[in-house]
């Protein structure tokens, strides 16, 4: 089963592409199993990491201080404990066995649109859907921060089908377009949240097409990044990577009306350049931050890019 399978319509009369559904989205946990490698196995998903250990996480968590006796590493001491006490302590660690996974999605209103299968704000949440089940098939916990031009669903991290489900239906509400007009969102602001709420040692999956970032984008992935994993994820429409046909169009953002002119090459050649120009910058700001930086395409045959973004570390900022 092919991992574009989530970009495809699912057979239900339900799903329209335009806003998703429950059903739709529950159903992605086929595609989401088909990816997990045997028991034995390094789990063969986009969960998967740059470490051989069977445990996924952090390494170790903190659990207690204790009395330092003869042998302890004393790496391990704990100045603060010891100094309030007078007398030296060491600390003592649980193995991790699950971390948490974040989906990160910002359904800012230029999401709220498509010319091929579904509109951009379906694909990142049936992206989102996705991730969702390969971390619960790989023992993680779930969360996520969704924030539309009117509501913010900030979702902590649990375990298992319950942490899917939770997500699932936070999704199918932000996919509803927004009522209000002049409703607006922008990542600085899921930035703003996700940097105080999202606990250290989490692996981060950014969603979004990009649109409405300033110039502090690359300030903030580095500081998102410096204790956790993440990985980018920009939504794209075919029609934003070159223009329609020569003609004349009637374009309209639901308020306001416009018309392009595609008939002369200077147009089209500017039209492509200005979409480029923001491709080529958000990969520069990856490859410098070396964050793995994947490109989904609307309708588009994805499973082969996906497969490409699987080893994070070696593909960080590749196009």
């Amino acid at each position: 089963m092919r991992l574009a399978r989530f970009l495809k319509k699912p057979q239900s009369s339900l799903v329209n592409g335009i806003t998703c559904t429950t059903e739709e989205l529950l159903d992605l946990r086929h595609t989401a199993r088909s990816l997990i490698g045997k028991n034995s196995q390094r789990a063969y998903s986009i969960m998967a990491g740059d470490t051989l250990s069977k445990f996924r996480g952090r390494g170790m968590d903190y659990a207690e201080s204790r009395i330092y006796t003869p042998g302890d590493d004393i790496r391990n001491i704990d100045w603060r404990v010891t100094a309030r006490s007078g007398k030296t302590h060491t600390k003592l660690y649980a193995e991790e066995r699950d971390r948490p996974v974040m989906t990160l999605v910002d359904f800012s209103p230029s999401l709220y649109f498509g010319t091929k299968e579904a509109f951009k704000s379906v694909v990142a949440a049936r992206l989102a859907a996705t991730i969702a089940w390969t971390a619960a098939f790989n023992s993680d916990r779930i969360g996520g921060i969704l924030l539309t031009p009117e509501e913010k669903f900030d979702l902590r991290p649990q375990a298992g089908r319950k942490g899917v489900l939770t997500l699932i239906h936070a999704l199918v509400k932000a996919t509803k377009a927004p009522a209000n007009e002049n409703s607006t969102s922008s990542l600085e602001q899921v930035f703003h949240h996700s940097l105080r709420t999202i606990r250290p040692g989490s692996r981060i999956f950014l969603i979004s097409d990009f649109y409405h970032h300033d110039q502090n984008l690359e300030r903030n992935l580095s500081r998102l990044r410096r204790h956790n994993d993440l990985i980018l994820c920009q939504i794209i429409d075919p029609l934003e990577l070159k223009p329609p046909p020569p003609g004349l169009y009637n374009i309209s953002n639901g308020r306001d009306q416009a018309r392009l002119n595609t008939n002369t090459a200077d147009v089209r050649k500017a039209y492509s350049e200005k979409f480029n120009e923001r491709r080529e910058n958000l990969g520069r700001i990856a490859g410098n931050l070396k964050i793995p930086y994947l490109k989904i395409v609307s309708g588009d045959d994805i499973a082969g890019i996906m497969r490409r973004g699987l080893s994070l570390k070696r593909n960080a900022g590749q196009p």
